[in-house]
């Protein structure tokens, strides 16, 4: 392989070059993580072509990136930063909010990792960030595990809300939602 003609933001690695950051959407952009390491590995949709690239070239591309492979085909990448992984779900709960006078309602739990969750609400508008929350849904798994969680709104978004678990709360990969995420 050789490196010469790869380029970094204007033109210059093997195979791929970033062209420029992007605001409008062409296609929805493939997501991929970044290695522990500050890597990613570029894979061509169109060819299979693959690249490791260090991600700290794409730094100031907030995170989707229009990608050129050597076929001349081009397609986006949206660059992964998170820690921990996390499962997409669809898990039906409740909450109250005890930043907000114990107000309640319900919520959907759309996406749950051992650090936090994110989830919908018919209420989106009146939560706002560092709310103190106690949540409480049943995993999907084969035991319909149930959980009571304590969790701060972190990112209010226009369709979900951000949490993490509250600091005090010990989650662990070999409690049930850490097996749960990583099944």
């Amino acid at each position: 392989m050789n490196t010469e003609n790869y380029h970094r933001h204007e033109g210059y690695q093997q195979g791929f070059s970033d062209e420029k950051r992007t605001s409008g959407i062409m296609s929805k952009p493939k997501k991929i993580r970044v290695r522990p390491d500050n890597t990613v590995v570029l894979t061509c949709t169109n060819c299979g072509f693959q690249k490791e690239a260090q991600a700290e070239s794409f730094k100031d591309y907030k995170h989707a990136v229009k990608i050129k492979c050597r076929c001349q085909k081009t397609f986006m990448v949206f660059l992964e930063y998170r820690n921990r992984v996390r499962k997409k779900t669809n898990l039906r709960g409740t909450y109250i909010n005890h930043s907000q006078k114990d107000s309640s309602g319900f919520l959907i739990i759309r996406d749950i990792s051992v650090t936090g969750l994110s989830f919908t609400s018919l209420d989106i508008k009146n939560f706002k960030v560092d709310d103190e929350l106690r949540v409480e849904f049943a995993l999907d798994d084969e035991h319909r595990t149930t959980f009571r969680k304590y969790i701060i709104v972190r990112d209010v978004r226009k369709n979900s809300v951000g949490c993490e678990y509250d600091s005090s709360e010990d989650v662990v990969f070999q409690s049930p939602l850490g097996y749960y995420i990583m099944s």
